[in-house]
């Protein structure tokens, strides 16, 4: 399974095509001086005002006005939002170019080679439709031309550069992960996350192991096998190593995601509707195997190891059932009381078995593990909870120069004592609906290693969206991608 390529052609300079509009921003009710004359009529007319989003379009100029709302509350995130839709927008054109013009007023308010990255990205991202089994995506050429930033201040080019160099290589992984995404469970199993992995392992010269399902229990990696027992399709656990020469091992990072291809809830039967968005249940690894494909292919200067579990988890005669108990990779028993709460299961050996053996510094896992992240930060942000302030300050700083949003929930011992069982070790959830992703996370602690900085990232409602906003588009968004990436950086800069 390939990876998708970039549908746009992006570059930083003159834009040498004689068929192109150019973008110009304008702040609402604050015109620049230099567009005073062509903008004031229509601005006096409140026909363009420069409301956020807002465009007028000069077609014999071939200039595009882009409002940006007010100043005093512009973000890049906001930007970023209505480049995704001009992305959108430019499939549709047939050899015609964009040249879009970033003010010094924009580049001192932001940096130039976040503004670039965000933008080209968003492009790309708008660009980038995920209806691969329709008729019209199967139909559909994106004949658009070249596109280029111009910079107001020609000293922030360097920076530019830099900036759409790291979109041009994280973007495709970012619509790589929203591709696997999409696709339903017949479409993508645990074999399919088997083949993707091997594409980006051989595109960037990465180590692969793929553990079937004889050599899961020979490791007695029984949380995998017992989330399985209902489904046809045979589990996986992948890992992937990066480790280029003169690598700093002491900063060593492992990135883990949970991969259920399909969740029905197994004997937990989850309610029919919506069951067939529980093909989103695989965007935690889908998210880790492809960012583990961007830091690789920037050549970051770190080790690291990414592993994902991956199951379906369906009802059966040979399904787990309420109330069994399985002795997990690390020698804890496990009483499963909700065969819905399965990832966990999953995810507790994924990071055991990688903690142990592969002693990184730091381990941050990624899964659609609660429904209860939804209830409390909706979709515009992902919960994290970390046992270590240094690693949440990395994830903190990562958050914000790559806009996947987080927040931080407690991680308090005392969440974690209704997880107690009267016959194993641990149960899989609490009594009460109170503090659930707080609780999922409390249960996952007891399968890390003590001296591993750890964080875990619940991303149920940022992994897919019914409406866009900010850096992320509808549908699966890809989230984690660039957020796992900036982390490699910062660490590998440290």
């Amino acid at each position: 399974m390939k990876l998708e390529p970039s549908k746009l052609n992006i570059s930083i300079g003159k834009n040498k095509s004689n068929n192109l509009y150019n973008i110009y921003h304008v702040f609402k009710n604050d015109i620049p001086p230099n567009l005073k004359g062509e903008l004031e009529p229509f601005a006096t007319s409140k026909i363009f005002i420069g409301d956020m989003g807002q465009q007028h379009i000069d077609h014999k100029g071939r200039i595009i006005y882009l409002g940006l709302g007010e100043k005093e509350k512009i973000t890049l995130r906001k930007i970023a939002g209505i480049y995704i839709k001009m992305g959108e927008q430019l499939v549709k054109w047939e050899n015609v170019g964009l040249n879009i013009n970033v003010s010094q007023e924009l580049t001192d308010l932001f940096s130039s080679r976040l503004i670039v990255y965000h933008l080209s990205t968003s492009l790309e991202v708008g660009a980038f439709a995920v209806n691969s089994l329709s008729k019209a995506y199967r139909e559909k050429t994106i004949k658009v031309g070249m596109i280029t930033f111009s910079l107001e201040n020609k000293k922030e080019e360097q920076k530019a550069k830099e900036g759409q160099l790291k979109s041009k290589i994280v973007s495709p992984y970012v619509n790589g992960a929203r591709y696997v995404e999409h696709l339903p469970a017949n479409h993508f199993t645990p074999d399919g996350f088997v083949e993707r992995a091997k594409a980006i392992a051989q595109e960037n010269k990465l180590t692969i192991t793929v553990f079937d399902e004889s050599r899961l229990k020979k490791e007695k990696l029984n949380g995998i096998l017992s989330v399985c027992q209902g489904s046809e399709q045979k589990p996986k656990m992948i890992i992937m190593e990066y480790k280029p020469v003169g690598a700093n091992s002491q900063n060593k990072l492992a990135i883990v995601g949970k991969g259920l291809t399909f969740d029905a809830g197994g004997i937990s039967l989850k309610p029919s509707a919506e069951m067939h968005e529980m093909k989103y249940d695989m965007c935690g690894a889908a998210a880790v195997i492809h960012a583990m494909g961007a830091i690789a292919s920037l050549n970051l200067n770190i080790h690291v190891i990414a592993a994902i579990g991956v199951a379906e988890n369906m009802p059966d005669g040979k399904a787990i059932k309420p109330g069994d108990v399985y002795t997990a990779y690390n020698g804890l028993t496990v009483e499963v009381q909700n065969t819905d709460a399965e990832g966990r299961l999953v995810l507790g050996d994924v990071l055991s078995y990688i903690s142990k053996k592969y002693k990184p510094k730091y381990m941050i896992d990624l899964a659609t593990l609660t429904g209860a992240v939804i209830v409390a930060l909706g979709n515009e942000a992902a919960g994290v909870l970390c046992n270590s302030r240094e690693l949440f300050a990395t994830i903190q700083k990562a958050s914000a120069s790559s806009e996947d949003r987080v927040w931080e929930l407690p991680m308090w011992e005392e969440y974690g004592e209704d997880l107690k069982s009267d016959i194993a070790d641990i149960r899989n959830i609490t009594s009460g609906r109170l503090a659930g992703t707080i609780a999922g996370a409390q249960f996952l602690s007891k399968f890390v290693e003590k001296d591993v900085q750890w964080g875990h990232i619940d991303i149920a409602g940022t992994a897919w969206r019914s409406k866009p906003s900010g850096t992320q588009c509808q549908g699966p968004t890809g989230y984690g991608v660039r957020l796992l990436v900036d982390v490699a950086e910062e660490l590998s800069a440290s």
